[in-house]
């Protein structure tokens, strides 16, 4: 198949895209080319999404990767052809809620914590439901897993290798879901490959306390972890500075994937893989 992705240049991106030329596809990607502009067997066209797609090509599959506002989907939507298009969404687009695992029934809408990033995951899933055209859209829970962007087992990993201590929002208490990025890959490419459109969760079986993923960790790690906490960043109010995880439930169903045939990572068997391969290397703990 002939198949464009959006963005895909860091994390989820080149994990999607070595599997996909590996299955045998025709892969080009578009993205502004900062963080990576050099791929093998991959046509690459350097573009900033924000000033449209010179594209004619007709693609089988769009992979958008990197939309953050409705309008970015819209023009996606609008400047390219294709038959099927798949969205990467946050199962932080739903409404806040107090009843869980969250479903992709679950209505979207507005959960405080997550602010502009949840607004405008609301706004892509909104012009995808009324542009009427094929679509796929995945909602990854708390993505983990080498070269991670977001400074999450990083963090946690070096104030346990250096004795400082881990200060937990509120109680640490609140139950949080992960997947790891070769899982997110894998849902990604099967939804390409077999035009799977609908909505998906995307979120490993485990669940855990924010307090018992840094004992864990600790574990992993070989040092006992030492942890304060902080009342006063409970829920939305946490401070990102001093952990990378609120202390707020975040549970969702992965019911659907696991039907396709889905086996997702456990937690801490994947901790303790990326670890032993990949963090355990950092030079600057």
């Amino acid at each position: 198949m002939k198949i464009l992705i959006i963005g895909g240049s860091q994390f989820v991106g080149p994990i999607i895209i070595r599997k996909l030329l590996e299955n045998g596809h025709n892969i080009t990607v578009f993205n502004r080319g900062h963080i990576q502009n050099k791929y093998e067997n991959v046509n690459f066209i350097k573009g900033d999404r924000n000033n449209g797609f010179s594209i004619s090509e007709k693609f089988d599959v769009v992979i958008d990767m990197c939309a953050y506002l409705g309008e970015q989907t819209r023009r996606a939507i609008n400047d390219l052809s294709f038959d099927f298009f798949i969205h990467m969404s946050s199962a932080a687009s739903y409404k806040k809620s107090q009843s869980f695992p969250l479903t992709e029934e679950s209505p979207l809408g507005d959960w405080p914590l997550w602010g502009e990033y949840n607004e405008g995951k609301v706004q892509c899933e909104d012009a995808l439901e009324r542009s009427g055209i094929n679509y796929a859209s995945i909602r990854p829970v708390y993505i983990l897993g080498p070269n991670n962007p977001a400074d999450r087992e990083h963090f946690i990993y070096s104030k346990i290798k250096q004795n400082i201590p881990l200060i937990l929002p509120g109680n640490g208490q609140a139950s949080i879901q992960f997947v790891f990025a070769e899982d997110v890959a894998n849902c990604i490419v099967l939804l390409a490959e077999k035009k799977l459109s609908g909505l998906y969760n995307c979120a490993g079986d485990d669940t855990i306390t924010l307090q018992n993923l840094v004992l864990e960790i600790g574990k992993i790690v070989g040092t006992e972890p030492i942890i304060d906490y902080n009342p006063d960043a409970d829920g939305e109010n946490f401070d990102i500075s001093q952990f990378p995880f609120a202390n707020e439930t975040f549970v969702c169903s992965n019911e659907k994937f696991r039907k396709l045939g889905i086996k997702f990572t456990p937690l801490i068997a994947g901790l303790k893989e990326d670890y032993k391969n990949y963090y355990s290397k950092f030079n600057r703990f």
